[in-house]
């Protein structure tokens, strides 16, 4: 026998030892991913028992602020929202004047300091 084949056969012993080595190891049993709840299905005259979400955005524009609805749902007129621009240091709180329709927004004119310009950083949060 060759020095090579030697080494070639010393190389497959190894391999196939380490093979089997690997396979024989023990792994704990995990339970695998946590499935998800499958949401209720609405059939025609059952009420609708999935609920939106609200989320507020806002933007800046010259001396105006912006309060957008982002959500899905409406927000009722009178809810009060703080509101912040970090870039003129104006804040507030601010009843909502209107309700806000899922994409709607609220101007709030002249209530910054100096102008803005537009994609300025801004806050807008519930009270």
């Amino acid at each position: 026998m060759t020095n090579l084949t030697k080494l070639a056969a010393t190389a497959l012993v190894a391999l196939t030892a380490s093979t089997s080595f690997a396979s024989a190891m023990v792994t704990p049993n995990y339970p695998g991913p946590i499935p998800l709840p499958i949401p209720p299905t609405n059939y025609p005259g059952q009420p609708d028992h999935h609920h939106g979400f609200t989320s507020l955005e806002c933007k800046v524009r010259g001396a105006d602020f912006y309060i957008m609805n982002f959500g899905t749902t409406t927000i009722d007129s009178g809810r009060q929202v703080a509101w912040a621009s970090p870039t003129t240091d104006d804040d507030g709180v601010v009843l909502l004047p209107k309700m806000l329709a899922p994409g709607e927004s609220v101007k709030l004119a002249d209530v910054l300091s100096d102008l803005a310009l537009p994609g300025s950083p801004c806050s807008a949060a519930f009270v």
